[in-house]
């Protein structure tokens, strides 16, 4: 991606904006590999204490059990690496058979002891930067959000922070409504940025926002909706985001 925007112009059908208001007044956040780095914080972290060999497996294991491909087969539309850690003795289960249970039960319990998932490179000194001109808030399908809110401190830039009900997660339209109505801020003044094509790309097409593509590992998609604007890393929002407002 080279860290160029590939923005797209909105298709008809969009409610007519007033001139004098801004287009984008509000950024809703998704939080696992939009804002923090679940899959290069499980590289650092294998690479301290695990073999090559249980490395490789794990890897393999993400990939072809833990992410999913389009109806379509043509391109990664979902990621669910966060897994590896919520359900590790399931998943790391899985992925080493062939080691016996109290070799495994050393390996999550190192695993456990030391992941810590961070942020991506760019996200603090961007938030900074975004929460003097817009209003924030986030939104994820996890519901440990509260918890992570308090870990990472996310009070220090968002409004909010709020995971979807279990009866209406991503990419059902109602959690992405919630958050604007919370917001105070009709949906097409309204970005959401996410990683996932399945949850965040459609989900925010289908609640009428503006949806941003977090596409931090240059994934093919070969025929975005028009709608669609793709950035590779976040510090490429405020950029966008002045784009927008000056049309």
């Amino acid at each position: 991606m080279g860290g160029q925007l590939d923005a797209h112009g909105f298709s008809g059908g969009r409610p007519r904006l007033s001139s004098t208001a801004p287009r984008v007044e509000a950024i809703v956040f998704d939080l696992d590999d939009t804002l923090i780095d679940w899959w290069g914080s499980i590289q650092r972290c294998l690479a301290e204490f695990a073999d090559d060999v249980v490395i490789d497996a794990l890897n393999q294991h993400c990939r072809d059990r833990l992410w999913s491909t389009a109806p379509d087969g043509t391109h990664i539309w979902h990621r669910n690496t966060w897994a590896l850690h919520y359900h590790r003795d399931r998943e790391f289960a899985d992925a080493l058979p062939w080691l016996d249970e109290a070799s495994r039960r050393l390996l999550t319990r190192r695993f456990e002891e030391l992941l810590w998932v961070g942020f991506f490179p760019t996200t603090v000194p961007t938030l900074d930067e975004l929460a003097t001109s817009v209003r924030l808030a986030v939104m994820s399908n996890n519901h440990l959000v509260h918890e992570e809110a308090e870990r990472l401190r996310l009070g220090d830039w968002f409004e909010f922070v709020m995971h979807a009900p279990p009866d209406a997660l991503k990419p059902d339209p109602a959690p992405f409504l919630a958050a604007c109505a919370r917001l105070g801020v009709e949906p097409s003044r309204a970005m959401y940025v996410g990683d996932s094509i399945k949850s965040d790309v459609f989900g925010a097409l289908g609640a009428g926002m503006i949806p941003i593509w977090h596409d931090v590992w240059s994934d093919p998609w070969p025929d975005p909706p028009a709608e669609v604007y793709r950035v590779a890393a976040i510090d490429e929002l405020p950029a966008l985001v002045t784009r927008l407002n000056a049309r």
